[in-house]
């Protein structure tokens, strides 16, 4: 379990904005979508442009 954001309230919403992105990006790899491998190495670049590079938004 990752620990929240700084700043995080409880309950105002996901404990880590990161994980949103981690759940597109398994989704999109399950789906066929994408390649483990450019998941990884999209996230591991920059987790904030993942999405974007691989056209995922």
């Amino acid at each position: 379990m990752e620990p929240p954001d700084p700043g995080h309230k409880p309950g105002s919403g996901v404990n880590n904005l990161k994980d949103p992105v981690e759940t597109k990006l398994h989704t999109a790899v399950c789906s066929g979508r994408v390649t483990l491998r450019a998941a990884q190495q999209a996230i591991v670049t920059d987790w904030t442009t993942a999405l974007s590079k691989l056209g995922l938004t």
